[in-house]
């Protein structure tokens, strides 16, 4: 009974060292990203000797052969070597064992004395070679942190077990699960708290019975990592997506240089247009001058989108005003501007006509002191095609 109550009490505590580790990793966890959310993954592959241990324990083994036949507490050993595949999924290879006790109503080959009560107390060395696979709640839960202080991490096992004293041996097929809890002292050595439970056949003790019967461990020790430690996250999603936005700003920046390079076309079109039409223009002066002088109205011509005028056009405005605006001192002229429908929208001509006929108004008064009464001014947009020709229509008319 004296092996039970103690026996409960180990249990209790790791019980609560369990739940103490998951506060504590839940405390010190940081690994956060800009929005609060824990990271996880994934990570660059590590290679074969990388976050590779070597760990030593030494312990208590209880055997038992029921859950009322529970054996003595006896001196255990724990040896292994493992390596952290990911940051969350380990594995171990190992021996746990040393020697264990139990209890039986006849005398069997492990045979030691006979007890108080009349039964026979078997003592036996005990042997698991296992393979276990271990998962570190900790990072999978609260991500990845290398310098976390505890870290929560359960297993499973299998392996072959073997029991012997007294020129007799017993080998098992055996199979257990466990919790290993980790606790970082530097960046190379960790202190280890383990408990394991091991089942395995009735009889492992040499006795006749048939059934299953247990092996509880608890051991504590400490490990020793080898090779490079610590896990880098991988940032090829992270590249993959930086390369999609590049391949898509390359294809958006190419069919703009193909917008423009049609624009410039356009534009040089449109340009050796209105250099031909200033060539014809200037090469009819006659017909100019007798025009300006017999009728009106007059006009002046402006390059698309200006709305100021070239030298040979302020020539045009000062013959005009000398030969035909000088000569009736008494008329009012009316200064009508526009501008062509076949580019820009309605409200741009609109404005442009404005700020045309308000230039040239502005230079017949600054310019040639034409008073203010005897010019009227209108703005006719594109809405009016007065001559029927884009390059023509940029102008203000003098009448």
């Amino acid at each position: 009974m004296k092996t039970f109550h103690f026996f409960g009490a180990i249990v209790l505590s790791l019980l609560m060292t369990m739940v103490a580790s998951t506060g504590a990793s839940a405390q010190e966890n940081n690994n956060r990203d800009e929005n609060n959310k824990v990271v996880r993954g994934p990570y660059e592959t590590n290679r074969l000797f990388d976050n590779v241990w070597i760990g030593v324990a030494g312990g208590i083994n209880v055997f038992e052969n029921s859950f009322s036949d529970i054996g003595g507490v006896n001196p255990a050993l724990d040896i292994n070597i493992g390596k952290w595949v990911t940051p969350s999924v380990g594995l171990r290879i190992g021996y746990q064992g040393l020697s264990a006790s139990s209890w039986a109503s006849q005398q069997y080959p492990y045979f030691k004395k006979m007890g108080d009560d009349g039964r026979y107390r078997n003592a036996f060395n005990h042997a698991y070679i296992h393979g276990d696979v271990l998962w570190n709640i900790s990072n999978a839960f609260s991500g990845y942190k290398e310098t976390r202080t505890w870290n929560f991490v359960p297993f499973v096992s299998a392996g072959l077990a073997r029991s012997f004293k007294n020129g007799t041996a017993n080998n098992e097929f055996a199979i257990g699960a466990g919790l290993l809890n980790n606790i970082r002292v530097s960046n190379r050595v960790d202190l280890t708290l383990e408990v394991r439970q091991l089942v395995v056949r009735q009889g492992y003790d040499s006795s006749l019975e048939g059934g299953v019967a247990g092996m509880t461990s608890a051991t504590f020790g400490v490990s020793v990592k080898l090779g490079k430690t610590g896990f880098k996250r991988s940032h090829t999603a992270e590249y993959e997506r930086n390369i999609n936005d590049l391949k898509a700003l390359n294809a958006s920046l190419a069919s703009e240089k193909e917008d423009v390079e049609n624009d410039k076309d356009e534009l040089a079109a449109e340009n050796a247009a209105l250099k031909d039409a200033v060539k014809e223009l200037q090469a009819k002066p006659a017909v100019v001058e007798k025009v300006m002088l017999d009728v009106t109205p007059g006009a002046v011509f402006f390059e698309i989108g200006q709305a100021e005028l070239s030298p040979q056009e302020l020539f045009h405005l000062d013959f005009y005003l000398q030969n035909v605006i000088a000569q009736d001192e008494d008329k009012v002229f009316t200064l009508t501007g526009y501008a062509d429908k076949q580019t820009g929208s309605r409200k741009r001509n609109q404005q442009l006509s404005q700020m045309r006929v308000e230039y040239v108004y502005n230079l017949l008064q600054t310019k040639y002191n034409v008073p203010a009464e005897r010019l009227v001014i209108k703005a006719a947009g594109s809405e009016v095609d007065r001559w029927g020709n884009p390059l023509l229509n940029r102008c203000v008319v003098i009448e």
